[in-house]
């Protein structure tokens, strides 16, 4: 049996606008879901990775939602195939069953574990819980600042933008795409998610293994201003009037802006390919839209200086950010410790292969 294949994504992020969830988009189109609650260190990332390695193992895609917090930690997977999700119901997302026992299953890691150690280690758990979240109003503090810094940023290439040859550039892609394609009587469906985030590891993104499997990659390049946002919203928007499905991914900077778009049933992706998450055509299908050439060259050159300087700016508050995000990672691995001291875990691995017995149980049914 051929091990499944894996497509990576982030349902939220450390944003200009503080922590940004795409989260009800999570369990996309499942028809079970298991809500896993309990504290930092119970074990409720390692109970999904197992799960989701195990249905890997049986052949089964499988979705891994990533923690934007923690690099190695998951905030949920998903099985598309036998619709089944898992993910983690625990703050900053907070999730609750709608249809419990029906379609949703709580399942609640704070039944394993040894609350007199955890009482010992209180006081810790309240200061390392305190400063975690100081650390993290710090981060979200820098980043507001770091999109105003931006704003300015983009002004200097909006001064000289074509506005015009943008748009003649957005109708190019979309009668290349589309064709001759009549309109649908309904709008196809949308799903947003992150396909990149600003982690304790500094800037990740996914979008070369979200795109694996696309046949037509529109890889779009430009500056800060130069409408790569606009453009993929005019397109997905027009793709979404002949009734196809678009998967949105936002900017992990500014939720508001896109980043990448994908429509399966077409194979077609469009990609913001400029930094932080620098993607080049490279690949058989791979096409390049570069934006900035839709600014005038005059403008770039009599602003160049002001740019050099807003970047430079830029740059130093995003170092600010990341350094108290990884603060925050820190202090959250300390705050770990009691409870992993506190884990029955045994117990929990007696519990996950039942879980997994249980939706291999759905799969033959």
């Amino acid at each position: 049996m051929a091990r499944g294949k894996v497509k990576n994504y982030y349902p939220g992020g450390n944003t200009s606008k503080g922590f940004y969830s795409f989260y009800e988009y999570l369990p996309y189109n499942c028809e079970r879901l298991f809500v896993i609650k309990g504290g930092p260190g119970t074990g409720k990332s390692t109970f999904m990775k197992r799960i989701g390695n195990d249905m890997l193992e049986q052949g089964y895609d499988v979705e891994f939602h990533w923690c934007s917090s923690d690099n190695d930690s998951l905030d949920g997977i998903v099985v598309p195939t036998l619709k089944v999700a898992l993910l983690d119901g625990t703050a900053p997302h907070i999730v609750d069953p709608k249809y419990p026992g029906a379609i949703d299953e709580i399942i609640n890691l704070g039944r394993y574990w040894d609350r007199d150690i955890l009482e010992e280690n209180k006081e810790q758990i309240v200061f390392l819980s305190q400063s975690i979240s100081n650390f993290f109003n710090r981060a979200y503090a820098y980043l507001a600042e770091a999109k105003l810094i931006h704003d300015e940023w983009e002004e200097y290439y909006l001064e000289g933008m074509d506005f015009q040859e943008a748009n003649r550039r957005a109708q190019k892609l979309i009668d290349d795409i589309l064709a001759e394609t009549e309109l649908a009587e309904e709008l196809g469906p949308e799903r947003h998610l992150f396909g990149s985030a600003f982690t304790p590891n500094g800037a990740v993104h996914f979008f070369d293994n979200i795109t694996e499997d696309v046949e037509m990659r529109y890889i779009i390049k430009g500056r800060p201003g130069t409408g790569k946002s606009t453009l993929m919203k005019k397109v997905a928007q027009a793709i979404r009037e002949r009734g196809f499905e678009v998967n949105y991914f936002h900017c992990s900077f500014d939720p508001a802006s896109i980043d990448m778009i994908v429509v399966p049933k077409l194979s077609v992706a469009l990609i913001d390919g400029t930094a932080p998450h620098v993607v080049d055509p490279v690949r058989t299908g791979d096409q390049l839209v570069d934006m900035l050439e839709c600014v005038a060259e005059d403008v770039i050159e009599k602003n160049a200086m002001k740019i050099a300087g807003v970047e430079e700016r830029y740059s130093v508050v995003m170092n600010n950010a990341h350094e108290a995000i990884k603060q925050a990672k820190m202090l959250h691995d300390k705050l770990e410790e009691p409870y992993i001291e506190a884990m029955d875990f045994d117990t929990i691995e007696e519990r996950r292969v039942a879980i997994v017995e249980e939706i291999l149980s759905w799969a033959k049914a």
